[in-house]
């Protein structure tokens, strides 16, 4: 590229806002920040309206959480927070057409935003999965826990959705949190993206695997262990989650 053009990076599994708590720096603020935009320029570029397909079935009040894509864009020195933000929008929108996701998606019950919402998810849950691949089988596997429990009209039981919550706003984090982002407690999907989903994220959430799996925990190897029934699940807990296990 041109000697003057900045590189910015978005990460997958990022949050638009700095967390209250337990801020990484990775997120999108966060970026937009040290790339030199001030906090009200990033004010106003969250709020601003964006045109793109991948906003359907998006709730009027939702924000951008989950649409900003990881990826390094290459900007010029005069580019707009907006024009960054609206580059990165449309480079998802490349993908939800080429992968088909909303067709995928409403095949499986969903629409665009509840799928992009399920995926966001699956990011945060899955560790081992590199970034910039098209698939991963930890995250297919993730994906059939959460379908599977949707069906049985089960809770997703995920950590990382009051987690977030828990940080965004900067309380303790607690399963017992009530907010309908604490899926350990309230049925069904959060009520809007966690994260910003990478690509092997959302195809997960759109091609799981066939499985029985209800339940999963990444173990202190950071290896992710599926399970059944609530023994096995437990068994697993035993066997490879001696520390992880314990802290909410």
């Amino acid at each position: 590229g041109k000697t003057d053009e900045i590189a910015i990076t978005f990460y997958p599994g990022s949050t638009l806002n700095k967390k209250m708590k337990n801020s990484d720096g990775r997120e999108v603020e966060s970026v937009l920040l040290k790339a030199g935009f001030s906090d009200d320029q990033i004010k106003k570029a969250f709020a601003a309206k964006y045109d793109s397909l991948v906003f359907a079935g998006r709730p009027e009040n939702a924000g951008l959480e989950g649409y900003i894509y990881g990826e390094t864009f290459y900007i010029s020195p005069d580019e707009t927070a907006e024009q960054v933000l609206q580059r990165s929008i449309d480079h998802l929108e490349k993908i939800v057409k080429k992968y088909n996701l909303d067709g995928k998606f409403k095949a499986r019950g969903l629409t665009l935003y509840q799928g992009i919402t399920l995926a966001s998810i699956i990011q945060r849950e899955s560790i081992g999965c590199g970034s910039g691949v098209e698939t991963c089988e930890d995250q297919r596997k993730i994906a059939s826990v959460f379908y599977n429990r949707l069906k049985a009209n089960m809770p997703l039981g995920s950590d990382v959705t009051y987690q977030y919550i828990a940080d965004k706003t900067g309380v303790e984090r607690s399963p017992n949190l009530k907010s309908p982002y604490n899926t350990r407690i309230q049925k069904g999907l959060t009520p809007g993206p966690i994260a910003s989903p990478s690509l092997s994220a959302l195809n997960a959430a759109a091609d799981p695997i066939n499985s029985d799996y209800l339940y999963f925990l990444s173990g202190d190897d950071d290896i992710t262990y599926f399970a059944k029934t609530n023994e096995e699940h437990e068994a697993n807990v035993k066997a490879h989650c001696q520390k992880k296990c314990q802290i909410s």
